[in-house]
C-alpha cells in the first residue's frame, strides 16, 4: 500500500483535534520540506515523528525524509528510535515559514526578484523594511555562496576603508565623503547578508559549517562588532545565539584565548546570548563567563576588565533576567516616542506616550539605537539589555514594517555618509588611534594678518 494511502487511512488513531492539524500538514508539502531542511537528520535515517501536541503520550504523523506521508500514531503509541520534531518546535517552524511565505508573496505582488531584493540588500542602509527582510530570506536564503560572496566582499571593503579614513585631508575631501557612505553602506550590507544566511540555514548546514576548525582562531562576524556600533554588535550577538550548540566549542576557545580585545567581547557576547536562548547551554555557559582564564602576559592583564564585565553580566542574568528584559521593552518604547513624536498629529505612527507604541515597533527600534555599544559605563548597560532582548528575537524584529519605514522617513534612516563618519570616529576610539588634526594654512610673515586690522602678520597676530 502506498505511504499516503496507508497514512489517510491511520487517521482513526488520532483525536478529531488532531486531524485537522495532520491533514493541514499532509496538503501542504511547501512547509513540510521546510521543517525537514531544519531538522537535523543522521545518516541513513529516512524518517521522523512529528509531534500533534506536546508530553510523551503525545499522538504522532511519521512523516520520510523525501516528504510522503508513512502513518500516523495514537496517543501512547512509540516512536522508537526516529527523531521527534515537538510540538513547539512545529509550531516555531510553521510560524516563521508563515512569515516567511507572506513575504515572498508581498514581494511577488511588488514585482521584486533576486536582483532587486542583492540590490537593496547592498544599498538601502537600515531602510531594509521587515518584508523585504523575510522575502529575502525566502529567495535568497538557499543560495548559501552568494549571501557568502555578499559579505566576505564587503567586509574586506570595509577592512580597506577604515585605514584610509583614519586620516583627513582637506584636499581629499570628496573622496574622504564617498569613502564615509561606502563604509556605512559596506556595514549595514554585511549586517544584513549574514542574518538572511543564517535565519535561512538548515541544521545540516550549520553543523557543516560548525565544523570548520578556522572557527576557533576567529570569528566571522568580527567585523560587525569591530563597527562598535549597537545595531551591529547586537546582530554578532544574534547570530551566535541563533547558532547556538554548534559553535559553542569555538566561542569558548575564542573567550578563553582572544587573539585580541574586540575578539573577546565578541565571543563573550555571542556566548552570553546562547546562555539566554538555549536552556540546554545556559548553565555551562553562565559558568565560563563567570569564570575568566587565569591572567599571562601584558595584554591578559589588559583584557581583565572586559572579562571582570562577563563576569558581572552572568551574575546579573542570574538575578534579574526579567528585569532587563522589560528594561530593554521599556527603552524600546521610548525610542519609539523620541522618533515619531514630531510627526503629523494625524499620522498613525505618532506616539506621545509609550503605552501607545505597537508591539512591532518595540524591538526594530531599540536594535536600530545608533550608539557606542564597546566604550564607557552607558555602553556596558546598554549592551547587557540589548544582548537579553536580542536572545530571544526573532532575524525579523531586527527590521521595521514597511509602513512605518516609509512613515518615518529620513527621521529614522540615518544619512549613510553621517553614519559612515560616525563609525570612524567610534572605530578610532575604539583602538585608540590619534586623530589626525589638520591646520588651516598660515599666513606668511609680511602678509596682511587676517584679523583685518591692516598690519602685517608679523606685527600683529603672527609669532
Amino acid at each position: 500500500m502506498p505511504h499516503d494511502a496507508h497514512f489517510l487511512e491511520r487517521l482513526d488513531r488520532v483525536d478529531r483535534k488532531h486531524v485537522e492539524l495532520a491533514l493541514g500538514l499532509y496538503r501542504d508539502h511547501e512547509l513540510v520540506r521546510y521543517i525537514l531542511s531544519h531538522t537535523r537528520l543522521a545518516e541513513g535515517v529516512e524518517r521522523i515523528a512529528i509531534a500533534l501536541e506536546e508530553g510523551s503520550e503525545a499522538p504522532h504523523i511519521i512523516v520520510a525524509r523525501t516528504g510522503a506521508f508513512v502513518t500516523c500514531l495514537g496517543r501512547g503509541m512509540s516512536t522508537g528510535v526516529l527523531p521527534v520534531v515537538t510540538r513547539a518546535h512545529l509550531d516555531g517552524l510553521a510560524s516563521k515559514f508563515q512569515r516567511v511565505r507572506e513575504g515572498l508573496e508581498l514581494a511577488k505582488k511588488r514585482g521584486v526578484d533576486e536582483t532587486r531584493l542583492l540590490d537593496r540588500i547592498e544599498s538601502a542602509g537600515p531602510a531594509i523594511t521587515r518584508e523585504e527582510f523575510l522575502a529575502a530570506c525566502a529567495i535568497l536564503g538557499p543560495a548559501v555562496p552568494l549571501l557568502f560572496g555578499v559579505y566576505a566582499d564587503w567586509a574586506q571593503a570595509i577592512q580597506e576603508l577604515h585605514p584610509l579614513l583614519q586620516t583627513t585631508r582637506r584636499s581629499a575631501a570628496p573622496q574622504k565623503t564617498r569613502a564615509e557612505r561606502e563604509l556605512a553602506r559596506g556595514a549595514w550590507a554585511c549586517a544584513h547578508a549574514a542574518m538572511i544566511l543564517v535565519d535561512s540555514a538548515s541544521r545540516e548546514w550549520v553543523h557543516e559549517w560548525a565544523s570548520f576548525p578556522e572557527h576557533s582562531t576567529g570569528s566571522a562576524w568580527g567585523v560587525l562588532v569591530s563597527q562598535g556600533t549597537f545595531p551591529f554588535v547586537m546582530r554578532a550577538a544574534w547570530l551566535a545565539g541563533r547558532l547556538g550548540k554548534p559553535m559553542l566549542a569555538s566561542y569558548k576557545e575564542r573567550f578563553a584565548k582572544p587573539s585580541h580585545a574586540i575578539e573577546l567581547r565578541e565571543a563573550g557576547l555571542g556566548l552570553a546570548c546562547m546562555a539566554l536562548r538555549h536552556g540546554a547551554l545556559r548553565s555551562e555557559v553562565l559558568k565560563v563567563l563567570r569564570s575568566p582564564p587565569e591572567a599571562d602576559g601584558q595584554d591578559a592583564t589588559a583584557m581583565a576588565p572586559q572579562y571582570t564585565y562577563f563576569a558581572e553580566l552572568a551574575a546579573l542574568v542570574e538575578a534579574k533576567e526579567d528585569s532587563l528584559r522589560t528594561e530593554a521593552i521599556d527603552l524600546g518604547r521610548k525610542m519609539v516616542v523620541e522618533r515619531t513624536r514630531a510627526l503629523p498629529a494625524g499620522s498613525p505612527y505618532c506616539f506621545t506616550e509609550a503605552s501607545q507604541v505597537p508591539e512591532d515597533l518595540v524591538l526594530p527600534a531599540l536594535f536600530s539605537l545608533w550608539y557606542d555599544a564597546l566604550n564607557g559605563e552607558r555602553a556596558g548597560d546598554l549592551t547587557l539589555i540589548g544582548v537579553v532582548a536580542a536572545s530571544q528575537a526573532r532575524a525579523e524584529d531586527f527590521y521595521y514594517p514597511s509602513e512605518a519605514i516609509r512613515a518615518l522617513g529620513s527621521r529614522d534612516s540615518h544619512d549613510l555618509q553621517d553614519a559612515g563618519q560616525s563609525l570612524v570616529e567610534i572605530h578610532r576610539r575604539l583602538l585608540g588611534t590619534p586623530k589626525t588634526v589638520v591646520r588651516a594654512p598660515q599666513p606668511g610673515r609680511n602678509d596682511p594678518c587676517p584679523c583685518g586690522s591692516g598690519k602685517k602678520y608679523k606685527k600683529c597676530h603672527g609669532p
